[in-house]
């Protein structure tokens, strides 16, 4: 097995030995020492590693990167896609599509009364920053008066709601961690046609819907609306 330290001390050794077969007229010596250390200095040009060939970036890898890749978003006010919730509206800013299922996040518009039941997700992490106005926020067995400026986090698996007790209008941001949960909001919410319009009652056939498609996006209801 090649021995690079032993390869070098017997490199220097052999041109030491040719230098005094030269000096002394033995040719013969000289040639046998030079083969030698010839042999030795071969044998570690070819046990040297060699480095790996870089793979070639195809073309076919980089769409598939730059298809994965986020864009910025800028959403003016007014124009992001809403759908009725509960007694309020909510605005899409940042959905599953555009945050490679990063994060979910609307803005609740909540008008008195507002609001949905207590419920779970067991799939999402949950955050409330209130904007303006005051919301009563439930977690587990707590109740909270979030007014603007506050902020919460709700685990996943926590049971908790935001209704809106006061007599003016509130607004919140949403955040969902991962993103997922919009497709159930698109299911059984039905989308904004005039944002100046108040949201339309909760009718039978929605609390319905609601019930029935929760469980296929990990939502559980505890009361009925």
């Amino acid at each position: 097995m090649y021995n690079p330290v032993r390869c070098s001390s017997r490199l220097e050794k052999g041109k030491q030995m040719s230098r005094f077969a030269r000096l002394a007229g033995i040719p013969f010596l000289a040639l046998a020492v030079f083969v030698g250390t010839s042999a030795c200095s071969r044998q570690e040009s070819a046990e040297k590693p060699k480095s790996a060939p870089e793979a070639p970036v195809t073309a076919g890898y980089e769409s598939a990167i730059a298809a994965q890749a986020m864009k910025p978003i800028f959403r003016p006010n007014g124009s992001a896609p809403a759908v009725y919730g509960p007694g309020d509206i909510y605005n899409f800013l940042a959905t599953g599509e555009e945050t490679n299922n990063a994060f979910f996040q609307f803005e609740a518009v909540v008008p008195t009364g507002g609001g949905p039941p207590p419920h779970i997700h067991s799939r999402e992490d949950e955050s409330f920053y209130v904007v303006s106005g005051s919301l009563e926020i439930v977690l587990g067995d707590s109740t909270y008066q979030a007014k603007a400026g506050d902020f919460v986090f709700i685990p996943r698996g926590t049971v908790h709601r935001f209704k809106n007790v006061g007599t003016g209008t509130a607004i919140q941001l949403v955040t969902f961690v991962p993103a997922g949960v919009e497709k159930y909001f698109r299911e059984v919410f039905p989308p904004v046609v005039d944002r100046k319009a108040s949201p339309p009652p909760i009718i039978d056939a929605l609390i319905q819907k609601l019930k029935e498609v929760a469980p296929k996006y990990g939502l559980e209801f505890l009361v009925v609306l």
